[in-house]
């Protein structure tokens, strides 16, 4: 026991004593890395002496109707962002109608297990909660399309 107390003692002191330096590195396809080893291009983001977080710098208040641009951010043509948008708005539209679908199915299922006479109430509980998930997906994708 006393050995794993010593270990511990030591690994909490040789721990408070090292400082960290986080740098965030913003690549040309826009992908964000975060790491404690410096590399060009990187920006020192955040510096813990004595294991404590601290930012690099102040913040900016922000609008929520103008997002923040640091400088790091990477801007998207608008054709190419029209295409990425038409098709979340083609897999968003594909769910929905697969969750009617399923939604048919899971009323169907319910509808037969109640008029069957030796249906059990814990697979009832179990179909009422498999169609009242699909008609919550259903209302979120929706909302998700805009409708």
């Amino acid at each position: 026991m006393p050995r794993h107390l010593t270990a511990l003692l030591l690994a909490a002191f040789c721990g408070a004593t090292h400082a960290d330096t986080i740098y965030k590195f913003v690549d040309q396809d826009g992908h964000v890395t975060f790491t404690n080893v410096p590399r060009p291009g990187a920006r020192a983001i955040m510096v813990s002496p004595n294991g404590g977080a601290t930012p690099a710098g102040p913040r900016k208040k922000t609008s929520l109707s103008q997002p923040a641009d640091n400088g790091n951010t990477p801007s998207i043509a608008p054709g190419v962002q029209k295409q990425r948008d038409a098709g979340r708005r083609r897999i968003l539209e594909t769910e929905l109608a697969n969750e009617h679908k399923a939604l048919l199915l899971a009323r169907t299922a319910l509808t037969e297990a109640q008029q069957k006479a030796g249906s059990k109430p814990e697979q009832l509980q179990r179909l009422r909660d498999e169609v009242t998930d699909r008609e919550r997906n259903i209302d979120a994708l929706t909302r998700e399309l805009g409708g």
